[in-house]
């Protein structure tokens, strides 16, 4: 057998072991097999590290109060650009709109899945591990002017991970031009999300809503910083703000954006339209009580009956009104003791 064996041997040493060819093609592949395991080596060893830090870094958030904000980078055109001006509009402006409440801002790996779905399903997965309340992660679009696509998650304050809020949008493109005002305006639409009930004017004193009213109404004048739907999102919630908050020289501005909007913007949604309306009928009413007009009375009627009309064709108003009915209903069978008695409804 090792005679057979032989002209084979000296086959594989003549043209295999001996030729300069094979010998190189051995040692790349060695060399890259080498580098292959040092990179999953490195490669472990970082996410081994970075596990820890998590760990640690979750451990110590839980063992204090605040809320914890991590930002994921914004992957795209720009996007560690803007990744970096978002944490720098955090740590700048965070803090007047939360109102005093601790918090910690973190840097988060990037959320690595396919599809919404299962990016939404591994951003729950880094709220667990981190113990963090928020996780904020984006794309940029081509285009150097295009707003950044932002998606966020939201514990709400008090949700569970699994439960979390999940809220898409866009951030207006932070740059050294117009930061004073976008900057601001990020770090307010953070806040949102990270307590929703910010948005609502009456859940909060008036002399605390002011000054995060005065910033909003300031952007809302720079007519070149902000995406349309960010502006209406401000609006809306500027307004509520001024109504609670009251004074002649807010309710004239809730008057003007919202005579604006109603008359420039066709595409208004019933609900947008809905609460332009309301507001409109209240800051005219409350500008009346300043100074009686009884032009101004009468078409703040107009526009809160208009809100009264488009309101009877929304699906959970003519919902009330049919279980509002059937309480009603039910009220009067009960009063009526002519035709039921209190032992079982038979006739008296």
């Amino acid at each position: 057998m090792p005679s057979q064996l032989t002209p084979i041997l000296t086959w594989f040493e003549t043209m295999i072991a001996g030729s300069p060819v094979w010998s190189a093609i051995g040692l790349i592949a060695a060399a890259w097999l080498a580098v292959y395991l040092a990179w999953k080596l490195i490669k472990k060893t970082s996410e081994a590290i970075s596990a820890f830090r998590l760990a640690m870094a979750a451990r110590k958030r839980q063992s204090t109060q605040g809320f914890g904000i991590a930002v994921a980078p914004i992957i795209g055109s720009n996007g560690a650009q803007q990744t970096k001006a978002i944490l720098a509009a955090l740590n700048a402006h965070l803090d007047k709109f939360v109102f005093g409440s601790p918090f910690e801002i973190v840097r988060a790996p990037r959320i690595r899945a396919k599809g919404a779905k299962g990016l939404r399903v591994a951003a729950v997965n880094y709220l667990e591990k981190s113990a963090t309340d928020l996780v904020l992660w984006g794309l940029r679009p081509k285009g150097k002017e295009q707003a950044s696509e932002v998606e966020i998650l939201s514990c709400s304050g008090s949700l569970a991970p699994s439960e979390a809020m999940h809220l898409e949008g866009f951030f207006p493109l932070i740059t050294p031009a117009n930061e004073t005002h976008t900057s601001q305006v990020v770090a307010y639409l953070v806040a949102r999300a990270l307590q929703p009930g910010r948005a609502e004017g009456s859940a909060f004193k008036a002399e605390n809503l002011a000054p995060v009213a005065d910033i909003l109404l300031a952007c809302l004048l720079d007519l070149d910083a902000l995406p349309e739907r960010t502006r209406l999102t401000l609006e809306t919630d500027y307004s509520s703000m001024a109504l609670h908050i009251g004074g002649e020289a807010h309710l004239q501005q809730v008057a003007d954006f919202r005579s604006k909007r109603l008359a420039e913007d066709a595409d208004l949604t019933p609900a947008h339209q809905i609460q332009a309306r309301i507001d409109l009928g209240r800051a005219l009413l409350g500008l009346s009580n300043i100074n009686f007009d009884p032009v101004r009375v009468r078409e703040a009627g107009n526009h809160l009956q208009a809100a009264i009309d488009l309101l009877k064709t929304d699906p959970v108003f003519q919902l009330v009104q049919a279980t509002n009915q059937a309480v009603q209903q039910g009220r009067a069978m009960l009063s009526n003791r002519k035709r039921f008695s209190v032992t079982g409804g038979q006739n008296i």
